[in-house]
């Protein structure tokens, strides 16, 4: 039988074809991983007042621990970002939790003890956190509405679902980032000098909405915000490189409801809540707001 590649010409055509194909398909391919791929963090049991409770998202089972408040009060939900958990925010939600709030600690999909594969930084994210609020009014409880705290990946998600729920009164949204698009882009540069125009960006996006199936052109801060009519406390950490101020200020600028922009000094990355002012600001915003 004759060889498949039986001339010199014929295999240096099959070597390049192979090589090509690695690297029009495989590196996209491998770029979308760093898209949609998380870290878990180590789970554990809650302790009082914290219960555990299922929210099912999509057909997920999504892990959240829940802490009963006064009713007459606005419950709360918190949204952590990418790669962590819920119970980085135990001590927030404590502090919500004194001052008589009903909160909840969400563990969006694909992190934590929930389940999924995948992470769309705040695309599909979005209805895990739609699906918190309705298993908080499940159970009886947000009958004053909700103020959604979000952090980062979080923070988007938490304000495109505000413009989805008409009883979400207020929103907190630290380090959110403008629009999906942009924000690989700025990464992008910021980690591995690639310019915008780099044919890698759009092709890893390509592959990373087929996978985990969601629209990259809808996930944006910028246009979740505009829709949003409630009040608006914006954060920026002072010391990222990630979603600077400018980033940030775009968010604020198409909000034309109540808002105010806080800068955290010296915080890193989803740092702010350890940053002096943090409480003073976060609440006086609610109290500001009747909340």
């Amino acid at each position: 039988m004759r060889p498949l590649f039986a001339t010199r010409r014929q295999r240096l055509l099959a070597r390049v074809g192979l090589y090509g194909t690695a690297l029009v398909v495989g590196l996209p391919l491998a770029a979308s991983q760093v898209l949609l791929g998380t870290i878990r963090q180590p789970t554990h049991a809650p302790w009082p007042p914290w219960e555990e409770i299922a929210v099912v998202s999509e057909g997920l089972r999504l892990r959240a621990w829940l802490a009963r408040g006064d009713e007459t009060r606005v419950a709360a939900v918190i949204v952590h970002g990418l790669g962590d958990s819920l119970e980085s925010y135990v001590s927030s939600g404590a502090a919500l939790h004194r001052r008589g709030h009903t909160v909840l600690l969400l563990d969006l999909r694909a992190h934590g003890g929930s389940e999924g594969r995948y992470t769309s930084l705040g695309g599909r994210e979005r209805e895990d956190v739609r699906a918190a609020l309705a298993a908080v009014r499940a159970r009886g409880l947000g009958r004053q509405g909700f103020v959604l705290l979000g952090v980062s990946m979080g923070a988007v998600a938490a304000l495109r679902a505000a413009a989805e729920e008409p009883d979400v009164r207020a929103v907190v949204a630290e380090a959110p980032y403008d629009d999906y698009r942009s924000m690989m882009a700025h990464h992008a540069r910021l980690y591995y000098g690639l310019p915008r125009w780099f044919p890698l960006i759009p092709a890893a996006i390509a592959l990373a909405e087929w996978r985990a199936d969601f629209d990259a052109d809808e996930v944006s801060a910028v246009e979740a915000a505009r829709r949003f009519r409630g009040p608006l406390l914006l954060i920026v950490d002072g010391d990222d490189p990630r979603m600077p101020e400018a980033v940030v200020r775009r968010v604020l600028d198409a909000h034309s409801g109540p808002k105010r922009l806080w800068m955290a000094p010296g915080a890193p990355h989803a740092g702010a809540a350890n940053a002096p002012g943090y409480w003073v600001t976060v609440l006086g915003f609610l109290e500001a707001n009747g909340l």
